[in-house]
């Protein structure tokens, strides 16, 4: 197993800690929404490093113990993993309740809606039947006769 975090020290009394992400396991979407959290304990320092890894420093504003704030700061990198993955799965029917939400609190909303939807679903019957020069064909036949 790969060290994931190290404490080091500025000065004397300066500590920061220095967390080694993996990117393919943690999105920096989820990076950035921990670290917009942490804005009130720790300064924080976001980089790029070797093969493909995001480095997060954090240096505590209070006082705190660094192992600490890096632990916490990767249990809300948890956190934003699950909800933005939730967010993923959930996306149509969240986008299903909110058209409801909408539609009810203004019926224009619905009919516009409707109609764009007539217009999309006749664009794609278009596509599906090619045009038919058969009829004409047909017609000059039956003529004939």
């Amino acid at each position: 197993m790969k060290k994931l975090f190290s404490i080091q020290k500025i000065g004397d009394n300066e500590k920061y800690i220095k967390l080694n992400l993996c990117a393919e396991t943690y999105a920096l979407q989820s990076v950035y929404a921990a670290g917009y959290i942490y804005l009130d304990k720790a300064y924080i320092l976001l980089d790029r490093g070797k093969n493909n890894s995001i480095e997060v420093y954090l240096f505590p504003k209070n006082g705190q113990d660094p192992e600490i704030l890096g632990k916490e700061f990767l249990n809300e990198l948890i956190n934003y993993g699950h909800y933005f993955s939730r967010v993923e799965n959930n996306a149509t029917t969240i986008k299903t309740i909110m058209q409801r939400v909408l539609f009810t609190a203004n019926p224009k909303f619905a009919e516009e809606a409707e109609e764009q939807e007539i217009k999309e679903l006749l664009k794609e019957l278009e596509k599906d039947v090619p045009l038919k020069k058969s009829k004409s064909r047909y017609a000059a036949t039956n003529s004939k006769k």
